[in-house]
């Protein structure tokens, strides 16, 4: 079905990132009540209606008013494209052959996140009818610990993802202790269940995922074959970085060109919408374990990476951290 003229919602989340800061303070200075979700000014308040609406609706929106630096987006960005950028040979050096997730790259042909194409007709069990070909998208896997396969041929590139990677932290307390005021808890409530209850400041648990979707240089891809298959996100929040920008700076405020060719969301009434970004905006979505953690108050929704059209000559690369 053709994309919905729909958009997902931005929300800016400048006001909640203040008033949690005013919320740890008190709470370090022993305030029993401070945690609470009443204790945010207005502001804040309307910022977590729109966040739990949000994510009751689409499991989606884009962020803004983040904090986090242009240059440490910019750097990592930067760091990526010269990456993807060498050739194959250079790029294989670091795979670590044990496939995806493991970290290191991983070449075209080794993803396939939607592998078959079923039907479930009555209820039936699900099965395999038509294999689909791999994902059109070559990865390179971040977890920011001593054992990441750093390229010694690009320059700064450690530092970079790294340094994007402590940003990602910091930003993923926030939407956590959102999500929770937004369900009327304390702020901290789901810190003791993830970054081995620190909230998210593990190394290792969490990780950077660069993807580099190749231009279709005049192919046409085989059927079936997507940038990226239909699926859900099986862990916590999912925080994108799309690729913004063919024609300037990524974090430009104004006259953006991005890429054809990017992240469609599933809508409530069955068509796709095509999620282009928002200037200076991450996209954020729910992974399965935010549903249930949750209760199914947050949606994981269905999303893909679909091809540009025909003639296009772009690539694009996307920043992914979960």
């Amino acid at each position: 079905q053709p994309p919905s003229a729909q958009m997902l919602p931005v929300i800016d989340v400048s006001p909640f990132r203040a008033a949690l800061d005013t919320l740890r303070a008190a709470t370090q200075c022993g305030s029993s009540t401070a945690a609470q979700p009443g204790r945010l000014p207005e502001d804040a308040r309307r910022t977590a209606r729109q966040w739990r609406e949000a994510f009751a609706k689409y499991g989606f929106c884009q962020v803004v008013g983040h904090g986090v630096p242009d240059d440490v987006i910019e750097t990592a960005y930067g760091a990526a494209r010269r990456f993807f950028s060498q050739p194959q040979e250079e790029k294989r050096k670091c795979d670590l052959g044990k496939g995806y997730g493991v970290g290191g790259f991983t070449a075209q042909g080794g993803e396939r996140v939607n592998a078959t194409s079923s039907q479930q007709p009555d209820g039936q069990v699900l099965g395999a009818e038509v294999a689909r070909p791999p994902d059109r998208v070559e990865s390179m896997l971040v977890h920011r610990t001593d054992d990441d396969v750093i390229p010694g041929s690009v320059e700064g590139y450690k530092e970079a993802v790294h340094n994007y990677h402590d940003e990602m932290a910091q930003l993923l307390k926030v939407i956590m202790a959102l999500t929770a005021c937004s369900l009327d808890l304390p702020f901290d409530h789901f810190e003791p269940y993830y970054g081995n209850g620190r909230g998210g400041t593990a190394r290792g648990e969490l990780s950077l995922r660069l993807a580099y979707y190749p231009a279709l240089d005049g192919d046409k891809p085989p059927p079936g074959q997507l940038r990226y298959g239909e699926h859900t996100d099986y862990t916590g929040f999912t925080i994108l970085w799309q690729d913004h920008n063919t024609d300037g700076p990524q974090t430009a405020a104004e006259g953006l060109k991005p890429p054809h060719g990017g992240l469609q969301v599933l809508m409530p009434d069955g068509t796709w919408l095509d999620c282009p970004p928002s200037p200076k905006a991450f996209t954020v979505n729910a992974g399965d374990l935010i549903q249930v953690w949750t209760n199914d108050e947050f949606l994981s929704n269905v999303h893909r990476v679909v091809n540009p059209p025909p003639g296009d000559t772009h690539d694009r690369i996307s920043l992914v951290y979960f």
